[in-house]
């Protein structure tokens, strides 16, 4: 249980984190023009991410599951966001592959 109790405090904490630089690049990238789904990939990596925490937060019974899906959603919008040269694009797409690691550990 304490394993669990670590391994979901880092995922929050990385998912808070990388929900936040995803709202802030969404910011910076709206009204660009893109040839990929940043930012609208961003929009969606946020909200996973805070749906995780929050089934993480109330010990979910669904939490590694929403941690699994939460890594692919963090995955794509890295590769999304590693296609710009943007110091938020790169900042983002480094919070979403931290993100990606730490929601795998609580989902295997």
């Amino acid at each position: 249980m304490a394993t669990q109790t670590a391994n979901y405090q880092a995922c929050i904490d990385a998912c808070n984190s990388c929900a936040s630089e995803c709202l802030s690049n969404v910011s910076q990238m709206l009204g660009k023009e893109l040839k990929n789904d940043c930012p609208k990939c961003c929009l969606e990596c946020a909200a996973i991410c805070h749906a995780c925490v929050q089934a993480m937060a109330i010990g979910g019974e669904h939490a590694a599951e929403f941690c699994g899906l939460c890594a692919k959603v963090c995955d794509y919008c890295a590769e999304q966001c590693e296609a710009h040269d943007h110091d938020h694009c790169k900042r983002c797409a480094e919070s979403c592959r931290k993100c990606a690691e730490s929601c795998q550990a609580v989902a295997a």
